[in-house]
This record gives structure tokens, C-alpha cells and sequence, in this order.
């Protein structure tokens, strides 16, 4: 596909119009790993919504946010929408609800009174946007993981690591500018992509930096990377490392033909980027959807 269609595409791994509970499912999941940007944790736990006939016209489905809180949100199976429910259902409950800024039920919430909050106010910038677009629904071959995780758990590192605005930013914009070919493709469209000349030059960066120490090179010890002048690179190549390193262990560590290469690769760029084991296997659990059923062994 090129640049130019995957830029017009719309991004599609959102159905916001699932028929049936399975499809509300798999919403919640992708949801899931988008609110981990703002400190969101899925509890896994994804409960049919009944009518009195016990015909399912909804899915339910619970959060907690960074300080322990537990809100719920729920979703109106396309064929079931336009006849109530979820009125009847706010009447009928106090949990509050974390909704997205695409769901549009602020101001549903807003007149009837319903407490709730809004996670992923960052995906309504033009980066965010540009890299969904680019990305779409697509996934990685081997793994079959969105491709679209790598930002958001990303977004989710470099909010542990309080990074800054821009280099959030920065980070939605690097795949379109790491590889030759992308940056290539991308260079006609870059001033449709940012508004800031500060987060192209740290995507800039980081490509310099990350394209310097593919994982196909061999490195000897952590004197030899270089992480240039700028702590927001630092904290970007924190956020690729930790989540490709996850990634690598999950779905590649017992299989991959350079598996103890890329191991020692990895731990060598933690150590140099101060991520020490404990900070990675508390992040390695939090960017698990499904943080009781994966654990982090060795």
C-alpha cells in the first residue's frame, strides 16, 4: 500500500458498530491497550448485557485508573441501538464511566447527570492521528499484534518516565521517518503530520539514534551506544526498547533463530537507557492487557 493510501485510509481497528458480544470484546481489548497511555488497567473482565427477553444488547466491561479507582464502561451492540438500553441501564447504576473522545458520549453523560471521565485526550492530536492512519488496522506477521500497540504501550512507558509532551509526540511520528523508505514517502507530507518543528527534529533524532544500533548489529557493551544531546530521545528509545523487549518475550524469546543474540541485545540498551530489571518487570505487567494471566519469568 502506499504512503498516500495509508494516509487516506481510515484507521479501522475501532468497530464501532459490533454486532455481537465477541466483537464488544475485542473494543474493550484494543481500548485497553490505548487508555494505558493515560494509566489505565483493564481488569480482563467482559460481562453480557441482558434485556428482559435475555436477548444480549450490550457488553460491559471495568477499568482502573492510576489511583485505584474502579469506572466501567459499556457497549450498545449496533442492532440494539435507538431503543433505550443504555438509558434504562445509567438509571440503574452508580459506577462511574470512562468513555474516549470518538465515543461522543460527553454530552450524553454531561445532560443526564452521569459521572464520568474522558481517557485518551492525546489521541485527538494531529501525530496521533497521522500515525493511526498510517497504521490502520494492520498487524505485525509473526506475532499478529497490532501494529498500533507498539504506539500506545509506547505511550504508556513514556508516561512512567513522565516524558514530556513533545517527545510523545515525537514518538506517534517515528515510524513514519525511521526507515529510508518511510522517510521518503513521508518527507512531501510532513508539514500535514506536525505543527512543530521541536517534535520533527526529535523524531529526526531518534532515527539517528535508534538507525545507528539496528538489532542486526553487534554490540560489545553499553560504552558503545551513544544516546546523543537530548533527554526526550532518551526517553523515546526507553519507550521502544521496554516495549519491543516485552514484545520479543512474549512471542519470539523461545522461538527466534538469534533469540540469545537479541536477549543480550535488549539488556544491553536497558542498562545503558538506567531501566533497571525491577522498572521493566513492573512495566512488562502493566502492558499486559490482561495483567493476572501473563507474568513475567526468569
Amino acid at each position: 500500500m502506499t504512503y498516500a493510501a495509508r494516509m487516506t485510509a481510515s484507521a479501522t481497528r475501532f468497530d464501532m458498530d459490533a454486532p455481537d458480544f465477541e466483537g464488544a470484546s475485542r473494543y474493550f481489548e484494543r481500548r485497553a491497550v490505548q487508555g494505558l497511555m493515560d494509566g489505565y488497567t483493564w481488569t480482563g473482565a467482559v460481562t453480557p448485557l441482558t434485556d428482559e427477553h435475555g436477548a444480549t444488547w450490550g457488553a460491559r466491561t471495568t477499568t482502573r485508573d492510576s489511583e485505584g479507582t474502579l469506572r466501567q464502561s459499556v457497549y450498545v451492540l449496533a442492532p440494539h441501538r435507538g431503543r433505550g438500553h443504555l438509558s434504562r441501564y445509567l438509571a440503574a447504576t452508580d459506577l462511574p464511566f470512562v468513555t474516549a473522545p470518538d465515543c461522543n458520549l460527553e454530552a450524553y453523560f454531561t445532560k443526564r447527570g452521569v459521572p464520568y471521565v474522558v481517557s485518551g485526550r492525546f489521541t485527538t492530536t494531529r501525530e496521533y492521528r497521522a500515525i493511526e492512519r498510517h497504521y490502520g488496522s494492520r498487524r505485525a506477521a509473526r506475532s499478529g499484534v497490532d501494529y498500533m500497540s507498539h504506539i500506545d504501550e509506547g505511550l504508556g512507558v513514556l508516561r512512567h518516565f513522565e516524558a514530556s509532551d513533545a517527545a510523545r509526540r515525537a514518538w506517534c511520528l517515528h515510524p513514519l521517518v525511521q526507515s529510508d523508505e518511510d522517510l521518503a514517502e513521508s518527507f512531501p507530507r510532513l508539514h500535514e503530520v506536525t505543527d512543530s518543528p521541536q517534535v520533527l527534529a526529535l523524531a529526526m533524532e531518534y532515527r539517528n539514534i535508534a538507525n545507528a544500533y539496528l538489532s542486526h548489529r553487534e554490540v560489545a557493551s553499553t560504552d558503545e551506544i551513544a544516546l546523543g544531546p537530548l533527554p526526550d530521545v532518551a526517553d523515546m528509545l526507553r519507550a521502544d526498547k521496554v516495549q519491543n523487549y516485552k514484545d520479543f518475550l512474549l512471542h519470539h524469546e523461545r522461538t527466534h533463530p538469534r533469540r540469545e543474540a537479541l536477549d543480550r541485545y535488549f539488556r544491553l540498551w536497558l542498562e545503558r537507557l538506567n531501566v533497571s530489571r525491577e522498572t521493566f518487570a513492573k512495566l512488562f505487567e502493566r502492558l499486559q492487557v490482561w495483567p493476572e494471566k501473563v507474568r513475567l519469568g526468569g
